[in-house]
């Protein structure tokens, strides 16, 4: 089965980081990516840039609003987020333990639809958008 590893924290304490922490926090996750290839459950990572990179758009009538920054305002940003291909929820939980969970949170989430790649956990589904 594919789940989501969805990470939240707050972009002022990962910018209040010593260049010694900043490491010690990669440290980790890089221990999570070594698990996660290692047991052949690592599907894809990515880091998201600052929310002051972030554009949202929303639709009022008939136009389209473009505004800068993310739509929700909370005390945490969405950072970032891995794909892992694990065989139970309970599989993706224990992977999801070696991340560092000191500041903010980690929400684990199945997904259902992929297209072009090949898991061995994960159901195909394929919606027809058209």
């Amino acid at each position: 089965m594919l789940f989501s590893v969805l990470i939240y924290s707050s972009e002022d304490f990962i910018d209040a980081l010593t260049p010694e922490e900043h490491a010690l926090l990669l440290k980790k996750h890089g221990a999570f990516h070594d698990h996660t290839k290692t047991n052949r459950t690592f599907a894809a990572a990515a880091k998201l840039m600052s929310t002051g990179t972030a554009m949202t758009v929303t639709k009022d009538s008939d136009d389209f609003v473009v505004t800068d920054g993310p739509f929700a305002e909370t005390k945490e940003q969405f950072m970032g987020f891995y794909l892992i291909d694990c065989a139970n929820l309970d599989d993706a939980i224990e992977a999801v333990k070696l991340l560092p969970l000191d500041h903010g949170r980690i929400e684990i989430r199945p997904i259902e639809f992929f297209e072009g790649a090949e898991f061995k956990n994960a159901e195909r589904v394929v919606i027809d958008a058209s």
